[in-house]
Formats: C-alpha cells, sequence, structure tokens
C-alpha cells in the first residue's frame, strides 16, 4: 500500500529559520506493509464479511432478549430484576475488527 505524507525535512526547518518564515512540508511517497490479525485469521479473508456476521448475531442476540424481557413482562414480572444487556452497536464490531 503507499501513501503520500507530508514532511518536515531539516535543511527545509533550517533554512526557514534562517528567513524567519513558516517551513513549507514535502509531499513524500511512502509503502505501507500492513499485517493484521483478521486478513490473516478471518474465515474468507474479508473484513465486510467478517463484521456483517457478527452484526448479524448480534441482531439476532438483542431480539431474542427483548423478546425473553416482552414474556416476562406479559407473564406479570417486575421488570426492575430483568437482566438487560447493554446494546452493541456496529461501531463496536468496526472498532475491534481492528
Amino acid at each position: 500500500m503507499y501513501l503520500y505524507d507530508l514532511r518536515y525535512t531539516n535543511a527545509e526547518l533550517a533554512q526557514a529559520a534562517r528567513e524567519g518564515r513558516r517551513p513549507a512540508p514535502t509531499k513524500t511517497l511512502r509503502r505501507i506493509t500492513s499485517w493484521q490479525w483478521m486478513v490473516l485469521y478471518c474465515r474468507k479473508g474479508s473484513f465486510s464479511t467478517e463484521i456483517a456476521t457478527a452484526e448479524r448475531r448480534a441482531r439476532l442476540q438483542g431480539r431474542l432478549d427483548a423478546q425473553r424481557i416482552r414474556g416476562l413482562h406479559h407473564a406479570g414480572h417486575s421488570l426492575d430484576d430483568a437482566d438487560i444487556p447493554p446494546v452493541r452497536h456496529r461501531h463496536g464490531v468496526l472498532w475491534l475488527a481492528w
């Protein structure tokens, strides 16, 4: 993977200090090799498949929890003692994928 980066060279910093002006960054091309755990060990080699699968599981678990709580409510139980887990958003899946 290649990325462009803006960097100050030592020569530019010294010359800008002598001339009393702000230094101008130069555009440099950098090559990056990235090895990430998900790329190496995920089932199909794709972030999107793994994230979609995890999100689908989380949504299903949320629906099952909601049905369980709704069933407790309809049965006349107090919901003060019900264990309601926090909602797991897609942002969490994306964050944990890196």
